[in-house]
């Protein structure tokens, strides 16, 4: 393989170990080599079925059928090799980015997991885990998303039958946007109403066929698909109505909330537990948030080590890389600043997320409150900067970024519908903002707050400080960067707190018409606050990496700064308006950003090639790891179906339309013009 001279160049100038870094991002040796190892059993020399090559210009039953191929070929794989949840899961990221199987694996089947009696799960999830039945997530209806307590489609307990009726009794009960249920899923995990007795219960969750042995849709059932979307599109996104259909009362889930053979309900021990699946997603999406950043990345940092553009002021006779222009390093480190901050908020909410499984049924309402606010927090303030730096990278390849061959399109929309998947973000930083402004309360009454809002105790203290440091180094220290956005999101509290108080006593509908107030002011709050909390976590990260792997804690280090820097830039007003911060230390800050642009330069290629993506798994001309850029792209168009039947000698549409047009003969066809005989009409 012949590499481009000068993205060999860059890779040379690397001063951080690239490998050290994979194993740091992996969790360590073993896991590297086993992904590894995975990588190849899906390389497409090995099985062309896992090629991408031609994946741009198939149509969308194209691309469906073969991801269906694929799935079959990868279920041949897993049980051959007996893959395990993990191993799995890289497996789809290396053949498929994301699978038909993927709601089946990630909701699905960790919902029966953790929703089901022991019966109830000896008889499904054998038929899960062995793929005798292929399930989906049945909880978006068409006039009700986020607002799951709102959901209308119902379940009656019937008492004679010992059976509950599922019924969608109005069109906006339809459900809408589940993926993998217009034509994959055999069965769903449905969220519905449950009606006992004309008493309605709430949201429970229960399990429904879908289809029969043909595969066709059970009767009471009417299944289709929603049609093209933004992305995504091999994904069959259904539409679902029932009429009535009849299911045993035991396809309820029914580890926490019961019903029992008279009608009797006993309640779960937490009413959110039965949301834990959603809080699973929001976490998965920070992983899938980190996967599809460093994708778009890696192909646009590799393009701008490649790609040459406008003269070099110290040689007129050369022409300079793009990536050694300011504005395209900040475009693009800024990104990898937030692809590595998404990848330690990622680290810790799996580590809270793992111990609130592990003790779920015990957990207090104080852990589940905070595991439920800083899911939600951190999966809208992520995905909404990850989509807009995703973009970023796009406009960052000029015109050959809008090329589907470019492969960032691809990433992007199948990414954008993460901002409004599992709750759209607005009403995720509204959950999160509530739960400050509840807890916010608490400690003002003078009761002790645990865990991270523990210092919602000395709230008084803190919005008295204001920053001492003199120099950047000072402004760059870990605690110190902690405590500007502390102050920052705490004043945003306290004002917040305030106003809503002030205009509740007012308020003809009281409190919650003065939250409806101020919703705007509480988005401003949860990102601040998120903000603060992935510095948080980050620099908890650091500690480790500082201790264990020295020689990647500078580069990790340097990626954290810019991305508090950022975070500070992008709202200087919030700091500067009690003078936290001078204008001068902005100014200081603003310098530190360029510095750290320069700090990052070298090390860049090395940043994104840390995460192993292979061309197959790119599908991108631009970011090809050889940088061959201009063959790739020249010989990829010749593949375009329409430029084949050119070389065949055969023009689309010429025959059907432009040769009439061409010749004249449109107009000797034209046989009566007659003018004012066709009025026109008014």
């Amino acid at each position: 393989m012949v590499v481009n001279v000068d993205l060999a160049n860059a890779r040379k100038a690397v001063s951080f170990p690239v490998e050290e870094l994979t194993h740091f991002i992996n969790g360590g040796p073993e896991k590297t080599v086993r992904r590894r190892w995975l990588r190849s059993l899906v390389d497409p020399q090995n099985d062309p079925i896992f090629s991408n090559i031609d994946q741009p210009f198939l149509s969308r039953d194209q691309y469906y059928i073969l991801m269906i191929k694929r799935l079959k070929k990868m279920l041949q794989l897993k049980k051959l090799h007996n893959l395990q949840r993990d191993d799995w899961g890289y497996l789809i990221i290396f053949a498929m980015e994301l699978s038909i199987s993927t709601l089946h694996d990630l909701f699905f089947t960790p919902t029966l997991e953790r929703q089901m009696s022991e019966e109830q799960s000896s008889k499904w999830l054998p038929l899960a885990k062995d793929y005798s039945i292929l399930g989906c997530y049945l909880q978006t209806e068409l006039g009700h998303g986020s607002n799951v307590r709102k959901l209308e489609t119902t379940a009656t307990y019937i008492h004679e039958t010992d059976e509950f009726e599922i019924h969608s009794p109005t069109l906006t009960s339809i459900k809408w946007w589940p993926g993998a249920l217009a034509r994959t899923s055999t069965h769903g995990i449905l969220f519905a109403r449950l009606i006992i007795d004309k008493k309605d219960y709430g949201i429970h969750s229960f399990i429904v066929q879908l289809r029969d042995e043909r595969h066709k849709p059970m009767p009471g059932i009417e299944i289709g698909d929603v049609g093209p979307k933004y992305g995504y599109n091999y994904n069959d996104n259904g539409f679902l109505r029932f009429t009535r259909v009849r299911i045993p009362r035991e396809n309820m889930l029914m580890r926490f909330s019961k019903v029992s053979r008279n009608g009797h309900y006993s309640t779960p021990p937490h009413a959110k537990i039965i949301y834990d699946t959603l809080v699973s997603n929001r976490i998965g999406f920070l992983e899938l948030s980190t996967l599809f950043l460093s994708k778009a990345l890696t192909i646009a940092i590799r393009y701008s080590l490649v790609r040459k553009q406008g003269d070099d002021y110290k040689d007129l006779n050369n022409e300079n890389l793009i990536l050694d222009y300011q504005s395209q390093q900040y475009k693009l480190f800024s990104g990898l600043s937030l692809l590595y901050a998404s990848f330690f908020n990622k680290i810790y909410m799996q580590k809270l997320y793992e111990n609130y499984i592990k003790n779920i049924g015990k957990i207090d309402d104080n852990l589940m409150a905070e595991v439920h606010a800083s899911s939600a927090g951190l999966k809208a303030l992520c995905t909404d900067l990850v989509l807009e730096a995703i973009e970023n990278a796009r406009q960052s390849c000029g015109g050959h970024g809008y090329s589907q061959l470019s492969g960032i399109p691809n990433v992007l929309t199948y990414y954008a519908h993460l901002v409004s998947a599992e709750g759209e973000n607005t009403i995720m930083y509204l959950q999160t903002g509530r739960y400050l402004l509840k807890s916010f309360l608490i400690a003002k009454k003078g009761s002790s707050i645990g865990g991270r809002l523990s210092h919602l105790s000395f709230y008084s203290k803190i919005l008295m400080e204001k920053c001492a440091a003199e120099t950047l180094d000072d402004l760059l220290d870990a605690e110190t960067q902690l405590c500007a956005f502390r102050h920052m999101y705490l004043r945003l509290l306290s004002n917040l707190d305030t106003s809503i108080e002030t205009s509740a006593a007012t308020h003809p509908h009281g409190y919650n018409g003065s939250i409806a107030d101020h919703m705007i002011d509480i988005v401003n709050l949860s990102r601040a606050y998120c903000h603060y909390t992935t510095l948080i976590n980050s620099h908890e990260r650091l500690q480790s990496v500082k201790k264990e792997q020295s020689a990647i804690y500078p580069i990790l280090r340097a990626l954290i700064d810019l991305y508090f820097i950022n975070a500070v830039l992008n709202q200087f007003g919030d700091f500067l308006i009690d003078g936290y911060y001078t204008p001068h230390q902005i100014s200081l800050l603003k310098q530190g950003q360029k510095k750290l642009l320069n700090i990052i330069r070298p090390e860049a290629i090395g940043l994104v090639d840390t995460w192993e993506f292979c061309d197959n798994n790119l599908i991108s001309a631009l970011g090809r790891e050889d940088g061959n850029v201009y063959e790739t792209l020249y010989e990829w168009v010749k593949m375009e179906p329409m430029n084949i039947l050119e070389r065949q000698g055969k023009t689309v549409g010429y025959e059907e339309g432009l040769k009439d047009i061409l010749t004249g003969k449109y107009l000797k066809e034209i046989k009566e013009i007659e003018i004012g005989k066709v009025k026109p009409r008014l």
